[in-house]
């Protein structure tokens, strides 16, 4: 069974904390020495001031000038002396350094807290990531509860095909702190970071081990603390888009026959079969990139997402969107049909990242429902 590998940093860290608590008691003892000598001596001022003309002498002037100068200094060293008890205050948050090249060497057994606990409260421990192999019945949200983490902290330093289906022997990692990894883009900046996700400059620089505060395209950060808002999260689980239309998946996406020349191809999104003339719904809300016809296609509708998404609905019978138009979530832009190159009355729905086409299943959440 693996085994918790305890680093140098929190054997040091508890070794500090003891040491601290042994000079506290020390210095109270000491502390309450002075103060009794002080008290004493403040008395023996008092009552030579006040004892009357016998016992003014040179002898007991002297006494009391000395008595008087002793008084002042150790009135001034217990000012100048801080409480023991300040030892016992609060400390500032220690942040750790991290490096995403960095070797994974910490595994955790199941049940054991993937976020490590010191003897200070505010205590953060070096980011490292976790190496965790999925088991029978494991997923995302159950990992995640197991470790004491956030899914969005799992889901961002994992690359999932889709997270709603993880198989047992995968391999993912988990780091031991909450937080999200983001990957840097062209005029990226710290700063845009801190006013973004309210994240202080110094703990990114620090946690990054970033000796400055500039910033390479194609960098991963890590966040401290930042979870996704809700419509990053919809697009990184995979349920950025909702189901088109109502029907049943007929061919899916990747590699198949093609139906008319009978040839090894590859498929570009998924075939929905429905009734001819079903109400064809925006999947997520956008703008209409392309609203027409396309050879192949036929009747076509490309809409334009956040984040570099496009969706395409292709054979339509009918099309009730213009280019340039916005257009809301579950909004019915067209009717499905049987235009272009179709077999029969079907809708062809197609996601894009960017310049990438990618499975619809895992945008939609579909192939679970």
């Amino acid at each position: 069974m693996p085994s918790k590998i305890i680093s140098n940093d929190s054997k040091l860290n508890g070794l500090l904390i003891r040491l601290k608590k042994s000079l506290s008691f020390t210095g109270l003892l000491v502390g309450q020495f002075i103060s009794d000598f002080y008290w004493r001596a403040v008395r023996r001022v008092r009552y030579l001031i006040f004892a009357g003309k016998r016992f003014i002498s040179r002898y007991r002037i002297v006494h009391y000038i000395k008595l008087t100068i002793l008084v002042l200094v150790l009135d001034f060293i217990l000012f100048l002396v801080p409480s023991p008890f300040s030892f016992f205050k609060e400390e500032l948050p220690f942040y750790g350094d991290f490096s995403w090249n960095s070797p994974i060497s910490i595994r955790l057994s199941p049940g054991e807290s993937g976020e490590a606990r010191g003897g200070l409260e505010n205590y953060i421990p070096k980011l490292r990531l976790i190496e965790y192999r999925v088991k029978r019945g494991d997923t995302l949200w159950s990992i995640a509860r197991k470790f004491d983490i956030d899914p969005d902290s799992i889901i961002s330093c994992n690359t999932f095909s889709n997270v709603h289906m993880i198989h047992e022997g995968d391999v993912i990692y988990l780091p031991n702190m909450r937080g999200i990894f983001i990957n840097v883009q062209e005029g990226d900046t710290i700063f845009k970071y801190t006013s973004k996700y309210k994240v202080p400059t110094d703990l990114i620089m620090e946690v990054n081990e970033l000796e400055t505060n500039e910033l390479t395209p194609g960098m991963k950060i890590f966040l401290p603390g930042v979870r996704y808002n809700n419509i990053e999260r919809a697009y990184v689980l995979g349920e950025a888009f909702d189901k088109p239309v109502r029907g049943w998946i007929t061919s899916r996406f990747g590699y198949r026959r093609d139906p008319f020349s009978g040839k090894h191809s590859f498929h570009t999104g998924i075939d929905i079969a429905c009734r001819c003339g079903s109400p064809v719904y925006a999947a997520q809300d956008g703008v209409v990139l392309y609203a027409g016809y396309r050879i192949g296609y036929g009747r076509v509708i490309i809409l334009q997402h956040r984040f570099g998404y496009k969706t395409v609905y292709a054979h339509l019978s009918g099309i009730r969107v213009s280019r340039g138009q916005r257009v809301r979530r579950a909004q019915i832009i067209g009717f499905s049909g049987n235009s272009g190159r179709s077999t029969g009355p079907h809708l062809h729905f197609e996601v894009w990242h960017k310049s990438r086409v990618i499975d619809p299943l895992t945008q939609t959440n579909m192939a679970v429902r």
